[in-house]
């Protein structure tokens, strides 16, 4: 996302990559205005009555936000309000459609540091990888992204290692195939990093094969051994911190570890969670860190736990709901944080 100006509460953006569709949907609130070009039809009983009724015109106009609808994932963001600045259909019920390539301009009342961090970390470069999970017979190729982690295909080995069965050769042959199928359809073309990830020694045997079969693409890819492939040895390789350079910096990794840290110090009674607990420990500052799902920055509990880690300057991790460090939190109620010492 590009932050091209700032003024009175004013933000112009640019949307450049899907990814910012996730960072809009946690910025944009009720009572925000926003303003972009859209079609919209004509809606006056003269244009009702003339032919070629109802044709969309191209505007541009300001609505205030009454509810956003946005799906993980997605390639377009939707966003509902009455327009308040236009040249026709002023207080009309109007929907924005979103995507990369947009230009909008955002006003806030009041933008509160979480705001601000959303802002910064969305005009950061986004830095996705490709994964490449790997079993006996099985293959699963997963998109790494900022948020989340999205299974892309699953690829099973024709009649497993039996005799009549598909070949190791040819199964990798399919997987290479594939991989460069995600590559080159958009949704993983972005990759910074092709990492290879399982048990043993399957994932240097593809990484050979790959390597001399597609060098282009293959040739920077990373082998990271997990104790298991699929999805659970994605989320285990993010989770261990030992990902190539090139994806460490990857912000679902930092969730993940972060995520980890808070599961080691609730084992040793360093960690409280619950509203009631968490605003004692960080108005008596023993708050170290405080987790707290994203969409949770939203609501008043975590508008108020938020005031209170700012006061104590304690350090604040949005975590995405959309991986399972945010499914761990979300068992938590939302919410939860590292103690520097026991209360």
């Amino acid at each position: 996302m590009r932050v091209q100006r700032r003024r009175d509460g004013i933000v112009r953006l640019r949307l450049e990559h899907e990814d910012d569709l996730y960072h809009l949907d946690l910025l944009l609130e009720p009572g925000d205005s926003v303003r972009a070009s859209t079609e919209r039809r004509e809606a006056t009983q003269a244009d009702r009555l003339r032919p070629g009724r109802g044709a969309k015109q191209k505007m541009t106009l300001t609505l205030a936000v009454e509810k956003v609808e946005y799906q993980p994932f997605g390639q377009r963001l939707r966003c509902h309000g009455p327009i308040t600045e236009a040249s026709r259909d002023v207080g009309q019920h109007h929907t924005l459609l979103l995507g990369p390539g947009d230009d909008l301009t955002l006003g806030k009342s009041d933008w509160a540091p979480h705001h601000k961090r959303r802002l910064r970390e969305a005009a950061q470069p986004a830095v996705r990888a490709l994964a490449v999970a790997v079993e006996a017979d099985s293959v699963v190729l997963a998109e790494v992204r900022p948020y989340g982690i999205r299974e892309l295909r699953a690829l099973n080995r024709a009649g497993g290692k039996g005799t009549g069965g598909e070949s190791q050769k040819a199964f990798f042959a399919r997987v290479i195939t594939s991989v460069a199928d995600a590559l080159g359809s958009g949704g993983a073309g972005a990759a910074a990093a092709l990492i290879v990830i399982g048990p043993g020694f399957l994932k240097e045997d593809l990484l050979k094969q790959a390597r001399a079969d597609s060098p282009e693409q293959w040739g920077g890819a990373t082998a990271v051994t997990a104790g298991r492939g699929g999805l659970a040895g994605v989320h285990e390789a993010l989770r261990s911190g030992k990902l190539p350079q090139a994806a460490a910096q990857i912000q679902l990794q930092r969730e993940l570890e972060a995520v980890e840290l808070l599961n080691d110090a609730l084992a040793k009674n360093l960690a409280t969670y619950g509203t009631a607990q968490l605003r004692v420990a960080l108005e008596a500052g023993a708050g170290e860190r405080l987790l707290i799902l994203a969409p949770e920055t939203c609501s008043q509990k975590g508008r108020q736990l938020l005031a209170l880690a700012e006061q104590a300057r304690t350090e604040v991790v949005e975590v995405s709901p959309h991986h399972h460090g945010g499914e761990i939190l979300a068992g938590l109620g939302g919410a939860a944080a590292v103690l520097r010492y026991k209360l």
